[in-house]
């Protein structure tokens, strides 16, 4: 899977792209696969939203099934082969780790991390404190020469509180940390544990070879009693993947 900017000449490229691959389809008919790929009902969604994003966008995630859906219920035959890869432009990021379809989140534990990390590393990308591109740190004070600490905080979609901490880990990789009902600044401690509060975890966040989490919940400390609150929360990641091999 791959993602791009939500911008209007990005996703104009990518649509003279897909046209080279699909040559007999209707132009019409690929902006609205193209939308359905983005998350949006229809074209004329997408485009409101494009003119609502602004000079410095958002990424989104492609998605190929829901692509191909849509060509099928316009009328074409399936093509689960085709990957957005294929249609690759300078503003494409990838989002899959080799070997990713080998991470599974399917204990609750596992669950609870992803989702707690997804939240907070959305909320950073929301809040324009970094973004997916490389090395683009925007947090007040950052200075490429140093590693400061920068926090912040945003209330979880099961309503509780959260602190992040994030500083530069070097070679584009952002260090995140996340607390749930904080205690201080115990967040910035790479083994805080319930000292950061009730829940606590941890991630690094690839921005050189693609976009995408480090999967990494063997740091993951969580309160019995928030498990399923966190592990049922529905949150998708905004532009990058979500499973990804730590990198030592």
């Amino acid at each position: 899977m791959a993602s791009i900017p939500l911008s209007m000449s990005v996703v104009d490229g990518l649509k003279n792209r897909i046209r080279l691959i699909y040559d007999e389809r209707k132009s019409s008919h690929l902006s609205e696969a193209l939308a359905a790929a983005l998350g949006f009902n229809t074209n004329a969604a997408l485009r409101a939203e494009l003119e609502n994003q602004g000079s410095d966008p958002l990424y989104r995630l492609l998605d190929e099934v829901r692509f191909d859906t849509r060509m099928q219920e316009l009328g074409y035959p399936p093509d689960p082969e085709f990957m957005f890869e294929d249609a690759q432009i300078p503003e494409m990021l990838l989002t899959t780790c080799p070997r990713a379809h080998e991470i599974e989140y399917e204990s609750v534990r596992k669950k609870a991390w992803r989702n707690l990390i997804v939240c907070a590393v959305n909320e950073g990308l929301r809040l324009k404190i970094f973004s997916l591109r490389p090395g683009d740190n925007r947090w007040p004070g950052y200075d490429p020469r140093g590693s400061n600490v920068y926090l912040f905080d945003f209330i979880l979609p099961c309503n509780l509180p959260a602190r992040v901490a994030v500083h530069d880990a070097g070679y584009d990789e952002l260090s995140i940390h996340v607390a749930v009902n904080p205690k201080g600044d115990w967040v910035k401690a790479s083994d805080a544990g319930f000292s950061a509060g009730d829940v606590f975890g941890t991630t690094w966040l690839e921005r050189r070879n693609g976009a995408w989490i480090q999967s990494s919940e063997s740091s993951f400390s969580c309160r019995r009693h928030l498990l399923s609150k966190l592990s049922n929360m529905q949150v998708a990641p905004a532009g990058y993947g979500d499973r990804g091999w730590v990198i030592m």
